[in-house]
């Protein structure tokens, strides 16, 4: 998740803020003050808007919620200058994907890691350690460290991160993981993390195949140990996300509910 504060004192001129490649600007347009936003990501965002303003009349009410798509622009809000002596103050929050993703519920996803072999879940579906919340649907596979991580579907790398070595059992330790994040056709995304320390194989704008190698697992970030920790998810506003109970397929059949402590094989 990212997040992004800016403030705006609209007097005659253009001011803007930047951050991490999303850009919100005002600008005086006549008898008007037009707010565009600029998303220079390869990845689609949501942002949620809101603004205080004085002497201005707004043309759509607040708080917005609105998606920019990967290296997009468009215009956002526009207010009507009622009086010379106007004050526009906004912020806003941002999160890597679209609202407006839809799920694809037919996909059947391969594993993530090697055809023919084996690896056992130690957390799934709601695990009691770190599992609810934005992540109550992820699956952690207890992999050892250099283990090859492989598409569990096909689609387009929008983040990586590959250059840590920390790691630890306390959430200080989030911000430290590596990790591969995947767009996928239907607009949800998928992360693979907990990498190794240049442990990413594959770059931002490449096509994945379904079962690629992309990596190899590592225990980087907020983990106890190694394993690679995979999940779709969707965002929902400019701050959170959902993530989405995906089927795997294994040698033995689909798998809907990945149980702790059982070992699944990979087709």
């Amino acid at each position: 998740m990212m997040k992004s504060i800016i403030l705006f004192l609209v007097v005659l001129s253009s001011l803007f803020s930047a951050d991490d490649g999303v850009l919100i600007k005002a600008k005086k347009i006549g008898s008007e003050v037009v707010v565009i936003g600029e998303n220079r990501n390869p990845f689609s965002i949501t942002v949620a808007y809101e603004a205080d303003f004085k002497n201005l009349t707004a043309g759509k009410k607040m708080p917005l919620l609105f998606v920019l798509g990967p290296g997009s622009s468009k215009e956002v809000l526009t207010l009507h200058i009622d009086k010379k002596d106007f004050t526009f103050k906004a912020h806003y929050d941002w999160t890597i994907g679209s609202k407006d993703a839809r799920h694809d519920n037919t996909y059947i996803y391969r594993l993530p890691y090697k055809a023919g072999t084996r690896e056992m879940v130690s957390q799934g579906f709601n695990g009691k350690f770190s599992h609810f919340g934005q992540s109550r649907h992820a699956v952690d596979f207890n992999m050892r460290e250099g283990t090859g991580v492989y598409a569990a579907r096909e689609g387009a790398v929008v983040r990586t991160k590959s250059d840590s070595n920390l790691g630890g059992a306390n959430r200080t330790f989030e911000k430290h993981a590596n990790e591969i994040i995947i767009e996928h056709s239907d607009g949800t995304l998928a992360s693979y993390t907990h990498l190794k320390q240049n442990g990413v194989l594959v770059g931002v704008g490449e096509k994945v195949r379904r079962a690629q190698l992309i990596g190899y697992s590592g225990k980087t970030g907020y983990a106890r140990g190694p394993h690679l920790h995979f999940v779709v998810y969707r965002a929902t506003d400019g701050k959170g996300r959902e993530s989405i109970p995906v089927t795997f397929m294994s040698a033995k059949g689909k798998i809907q509910n990945p149980k702790k402590g059982a070992y699944y094989h990979a087709l």
